[in-house]
């Protein structure tokens, strides 16, 4: 179930956002060992001290550190992030206007968000991140998805990652994904976030 109470205090707010969300998301679930309860998460165009000061204020929503609540009215996680998809300090994605108008990520920036989040989060493809992208790479990527992950990774890295998804070929070594993540500091200001994160 999703929450609604969040999305009124965007509307009153006035912050525009996309929420992350993908065809096949409620399907993968199923295929995993484990069970899984689905979080919510949103993107949102706005600076995070606005709405994380009126999140914290308000009693429906527990604060999980970072930029993470829980909604207690129908028990769901909401991780929020701001104007980029990002992983840590790795910000790999600026979201498009158009997504903002929308109220929801576009179909290409979507598959490059689940080629990526994983890989810099868990170093790994769980199975229900391999289902979504069997799924997606089942029919022919769009133009705009190469174009944007070779501005990501370069295209070299973008070639080898795109052809081995499309074998169906999930491992991914340690060295290849230490490469992506050398990549991604030298791109949206990545390396001086890594320094503050560290100094600070």
């Amino acid at each position: 179930m999703r929450t609604n109470e969040l999305f009124k205090i965007l509307d009153i707010e006035q912050i525009p956002y996309a929420v992350i969300e993908g065809e096949y998301d409620a399907e993968s679930y199923d295929i995993e060992d484990q069970s899984f309860s689905s979080d919510l998460d949103v993107v949102l165009q706005a600076n995070s001290k606005q709405i994380i000061r009126v999140l914290r204020n308000h009693k429906g929503f527990d604060y999980l550190g970072g930029y993470s609540f829980r909604d207690n009215a129908v028990d769901i996680r909401i991780d929020l992030y701001f104007y980029t998809l990002n992983v840590g300090y790795y910000h790999f994605l600026s979201v498009d206007a158009d997504s903002f108008d929308k109220q929801k990520l576009s179909k290409e920036e979507y598959i490059i968000y689940q080629i990526l989040d994983p890989l810099l989060k868990f170093s790994e493809y769980y199975p229900r991140h391999q289902f979504r992208l069997e799924k997606y790479f089942s029919f022919e990527l769009t133009k705009i998805v190469r174009v944007k992950l070779d501005a990501i990774l370069g295209k070299f890295l973008s070639t080898i990652l795109l052809s081995k998804i499309k074998r169906k070929d999930f491992e991914i070594s340690k060295q290849f994904i230490k490469m992506c993540k050398l990549r991604l500091l030298f791109i949206n200001g990545n390396f001086v976030k890594m320094l503050k994160s560290r100094i600070f």
